[in-house]
């Protein structure tokens, strides 16, 4: 059973790239590529959780790291007083350490930045804009959602000068879309995952692909309201020019794939996506996202194999023929 939910794993890293992104719907596309980020942070636990568990009951890695810390590294067990536990002890527990460091770092500077977000705001902010926005100094175009939870609308007095009426109005409905469909809270949801996953060859590109297809959803949602492709268009180029970093806290509207974008507006595709491919893309969805919880439900039989495994290692050990 495990080998079954291991392998189906690894064939659902691979499954989104088989689905065509143009037949897909921006906000199918972005719940696509997150479940695959938490595919991939369940993959990497998986690994981690098999080389803690499995590998100290093997001969081959009892023989090459039986040593002790006093034999190997004389000096500190010596003479600051560390205890002679086998280096395996230590070699068995790296993968661990290891992602746990990475998800603490993701955390941290994500508070960073929210934090920053929140003293740049309560520091620049001059009143209310139009469409119920926050008004900040700055020369630069920037029209952004701000914060995470209880998000607002930012625009800058630079903005204000540069945008005429209609860039302005779609830049507005481009923010509010982020945080009517929740962006945030997806593009944080992602971050996090992505410092699991981080060892995977292709989870930057996984993450990419997250952040286009919600900055896509957001171009969509304020082009229904506006119906002005182009307005939207000219102000992310404006925007594009303050060159924000993306982050969960701060989506600019020049964010993420602006010249994919751009192309998208101008020149839309001829036909809708195909509901086919929208069907099957939410099939792949529901289906990485069994994947996910069945590798965290294999957890404790894997745990509890091992356990049996080593037991019977230490008394083979103990106990020879």
């Amino acid at each position: 059973m495990t080998l079954i939910v291991a392998a189906a794993v690894l064939a659902g890293v691979g499954a989104p790239y088989l689905l065509p992104s143009a037949g897909l719907k921006p906000i199918t596309g972005a719940a696509l590529w997150l479940s695959a980020l938490l595919l991939r942070a369940a993959l990497v636990l998986l690994i981690a959780l098999t080389v803690i568990l499995y590998l100290p009951a093997t001969a081959l890695f009892r023989l090459a790291t039986h040593w002790c810390f006093h034999a190997v590294i004389p000096f500190f067990t010596t003479h600051l007083g560390f205890s002679g536990h086998r280096v395996g002890d230590a070699a068995a527990l790296l993968p661990g350490l290891v992602l746990g460091v990475s998800l603490i770092w993701a955390i941290f500077a994500l508070w960073r930045t929210t934090r920053a977000v929140r003293c740049w705001l309560n520091r620049s902010s001059l009143g209310e804009g139009p469409g119920e926005s926050v008004i900040v100094g700055g020369s630069e175009v920037v029209v952004a959602a701000a914060g995470i939870r209880g998000a607002k609308v930012v625009v800058s007095t630079g903005a204000l000068a540069e945008l005429d009426d209609q860039e302005l109005a779609a830049g507005l409905e481009h923010e509010r879309g982020h945080i009517a469909r929740h962006h945030p809270y997806l593009t944080l949801l992602g971050n996090l995952a992505f410092a699991l996953a981080r060892p995977l060859p292709g989870s930057r590109d996984a993450l990419d692909r997250l952040r286009f297809n919600l900055e896509r959803d957001a171009d969509e949602y304020a082009v229904d309201r506006t119906r002005d492709p182009v307005a939207l268009a000219s102000a992310i180029c404006k925007a594009a020019a303050a060159r924000q970093e993306p982050t969960p806290a701060l989506a600019g509207l020049g964010g993420y794939g602006t010249a994919a974008r751009l192309r998208l507006l101008l020149d839309p595709p001829a036909a809708e996506p195909h509901a086919l491919a929208e069907r099957a893309g939410r099939a792949v969805v529901a289906a990485l996202l069994a994947l996910v919880l069945a590798a965290f439900a294999i957890t404790p039989a894997l745990a509890r194999v091992a356990s049996i495994q080593q037991s019977n290692a230490a008394h083979a050990e103990t106990c020879p023929d």
